[in-house]
This record gives structure tokens, sequence and C-alpha cells, in this order.
């Protein structure tokens, strides 16, 4: 995916008390005068280092650590958060809408200019140190731990905006393989930390581009643009409603009334296995089934129902399920926008009972483990509704749950899930937060 040239704007990204606005993904990129950006979020990094007393000691540790690996002070901070969606499952890929909203789980990274053209990406996450020249990074056969720490900086050189060289200090607290984005929190966050480092300053939108560059060109994921989206540019208290043809981003109120838990699967997926991309193709052939009849379909996204019935009988059974899932559940994803404005849980878990069962049975990304979970949540009272969340093939479901009742919700299910697999389930709530936050430490003192 090629990206447009960045233009010049006076976009600033908001603080914590910014009020979120609609916007779109398609608008230009931009320069931000009189940088740094402002700074939010730093309570999400708080988590990450393992519960510090507050702001300043979170930053005067995370200073030492960068300190102890390259010798020297950092000068700039990225925070990016991974995701949850909602809704909207394997349809960003098909021009559809889906749901997410940033948690406040997701990497925190620190960087200083080089001048050798050479870039040092250290994880404190297994201790990984991965190295490169900026001249000669190219996309790997297969992506490696290592190529995904470089990506960032690859999408940075094809668009000219690029540091003369960098050290980077990073760590997350995302679980890998989980379906809560790691991949897209870290590459937001390096994206933004190396425009920060490059002085270009682009926006949200154009960091985004920038991070779904390097997962799609340089990992070869064949992921759609949701999870940088979300990552780079949501709103604290908020879902992200995002029509992924015309690139409409609409921040929505997730209400005081509902909490999110996600349940570990213990099942970890691949999101660049080859059942991820079959399924893409199989969607592929029906579409082609279908426009024998309809030529004017630009996407899956413009089937509906009807046209997709019309056409049944000329595509195979499965390439019919595939699409019957991206039809109904686009139609899900706003319908559940309705229910959050609405406060209306009760409509919203429906809609999440019946997402899991169209993953489940018509696109084919579940699994026992994951029924499990979903099945358990069900018949547990302070449960409104559950899913996989995720690309599927394992990872997590996601439980929406009444306020007040989480203890007592998660219990139940997990019990159920032990007694069902032999296994114990570990979950966690999590909070709606911001997107990234970029932050000049020369500005803050050593």
């Amino acid at each position: 995916m090629r990206m447009a040239q960045p233009a010049r704007s006076s976009w600033r990204q908001g603080g914590a008390s910014s009020s979120p606005r609609r916007t779109t993904a398609s608008a230009p990129t931009g320069r931000i005068p009189g940088s740094p950006w402002s700074w939010s979020g730093t309570s999400s990094i708080r988590c990450i280092m393992n519960g510090a007393a507050s702001d300043s000691a979170v930053e005067e540790t995370l200073r030492q650590e960068f300190g102890r690996v390259f010798g020297r002070a950092p000068e700039w901070l990225a925070r990016a958060g991974g995701r949850v969606n909602l809704i909207g499952e394997h349809t960003d890929y098909h021009e559809g809408y889906v749901l997410p909203a940033a948690i406040d789980l997701g990497t925190v990274a620190l960087g200083a200019k080089r001048a050798d053209g050479r870039v040092r990406v250290f994880s404190a996450n297994g201790s990984r140190m991965a190295e490169g020249r900026l001249d000669d990074l190219a996309p790997p056969e297969s992506a490696t731990i290592e190529s995904y720490l470089l990506a960032p900086f690859y999408s940075l050189c094809m668009e000219g905006l690029a540091p003369p060289g960098a050290d980077v200090w990073l760590r997350g607290d995302v679980p890998l393989g989980g379906g809560l984005s790691s991949s897209a929190s870290l590459h937001v966050a390096l994206c933004g930390l190396g425009a920060a480092l490059s002085d270009c300053g682009l926006d949200p939108l154009g960091i985004a581009r920038l991070a779904h560059r390097a997962e799609h060109d340089y990992c070869r994921v064949p992921c759609g643009m949701m999870d940088q989206l979300a990552s780079a540019c949501g709103s604290e208290g908020h879902a992200l409603l995002i029509d992924c043809r015309t690139g409409a981003l609409d921040p929505i109120p997730i209400p005081p009334s509902l909490t999110l838990l996600v349940f570990d699967s213990g099942v970890k997926h691949a999101v660049g296995s080859g059942e991820y991309a079959r399924r893409q193709q199989e969607c592929a052939r029906g579409l082609d089934a279908a426009r024998r009849i309809f030529p004017d379909l630009a996407s899956a996204r413009d089937l509906d129902g009807e046209k997709l019935q019309a056409v049944k009988d000329r595509m195979d059974p499965v390439a019919f399920r595939r699409l019957r899932h991206v039809v109904t559940e686009n139609a899900r994803v706003l319908r559940a926008t309705q229910a959050l404005r609405a406060d209306d849980g009760e409509t919203l878990g429906r809609l999440l009972y019946a997402s899991h069962e169209s993953l489940r049975d018509d696109y084919q990304v579940s699994c026992l483990e994951l029924d499990v979970l979903v099945d358990a949540a069900a018949r547990t009272s302070g449960s409104l509704g559950a899913r996989l969340t995720g690309a599927g093939f394992g990872g997590n479901a996601l439980v929406l749950a009444k306020a007040g009742t989480e203890a007592d919700t998660a219990s139940s299910i997990a019990g159920d899930f032990l007694m069902a697999t032999g296994r114990p389930a570990s979950w966690r709530r999590v909070r709606p937060g911001p997107g990234l936050s970029v932050r000049n430490l020369s500005e803050s003192g050593s």
C-alpha cells in the first residue's frame, strides 16, 4: 500500500481533556507546528513499569533503562495502546465497519538520534536487540521478532521520513498472540517515535498509515488498517467507529454502566498464518461469482442480504458462508453503535453473541476454548454478551459485563472454563484508553 506524500496541516494532538471529534482517515497527514506533541495517558505506562508510584517515577525509571542499554539519555518517548475490537471482525479488509477501542495496555518506546544511518531497537520483553542500516532495510522472506522491531523504520524510509539513525528502547504489556493488537501497538509507538526523531511531526492518521505499511508490506501480514487506526487515534473512554471505505472515524462513548473483560483462551494465534489469508481468498472467490450478476460490486461491503441470496447458487457453499458473515457483521456494527449511544447493554450483548455465532459457523475462525468461554458467559448473570475478539483461531474472548459485577462474572466464567477444559482461565479488565502519545523528554528535565 503506497501512501501519499504528507501535506502540511495545522492539526495538533489533543491531550486527555480534549473532546473527541469525528474525523477521517483519508485526511492529509501533516506537520505539527511547534512540536513537542501534547502528552496524555501516562497512567497507562505505570502498569508497564510494575506500578511505579508516580508519573515522574515512571519517567525516571524509563530513562534509566534506556541509559543502561545505550549509555546516554533518551530524547523522545512514545506510547501507543493495544486495542480490543468490540464488534466488526474480519470486515475491515472488505471495506466494512468496525468498532474497536484503544486500551490501557500498550507499548512505550524511548529513542535518541544517531548520525550514522544505523538503527538499534532493544526490546525489554525478552532482552532482544534488532539492528540494521536504514538504507539497507528490505522486507524479509518471513517475519521474525527482529523484523517486527525494524519494520516501522522501513515505512519511514519509504516515505523519506526516517531519522538519520536511532537508538530505541521499548517495553510492552499487550499479550502476544491474544487478539489485542500487540503488533499494532508496537508499530504505532515506533512510527510515532521515529517521526518525532526525524522532526516530521505526522499526525496520528499519518502514523497509522505508516504502522499499517510496516505490518502489511514489511512483515507480510495481509491485514486491514483497523488495529493501527484504533491504536493511534483512540480516545479515552470511547470506542471508535471506523468506516473502512471512507476512512471516517467517529468516537462513540462507552457508558460507565458497561465493563469490558478479556479472557485468554490459552491458544495462541498467528495472524500471518495461512488460514487468515485463506479466508480472504474464499471471500474473493465468492465476490467474483457475485459480480457476474452485480458487476458494480466494488467489495463485499456492497453486498446486502438480498443480493447475496440472489447469487447463492452461483458460488460454492464455503464462499457463501464467508460473505454472509461479512454482510451480517457490518449490519451488527451499525446496530451496536446505536446501542452504545443509547446505553442499551442488553441489545449490545445480544449482538456480541450473534457475532460470535457467525464467526464460529460462517467464517469458521473460532476454536473449542473460545466457544467454551462464550458459552460460559451466556450462563452467567453478570454477563451481557461475549464473543471472540481479534482474528480468531485462538486468542481472547471479550465479555461485556454489567459494571460492578466484574469479580463475580469473571469467577463464574473461569470456573466453568476450568471444569470444561481442565485449565485455569486468566482474565483482565480492560479500559478504553487514549491513542498515540509522544513527548519531548528534553523539555521535562534530565
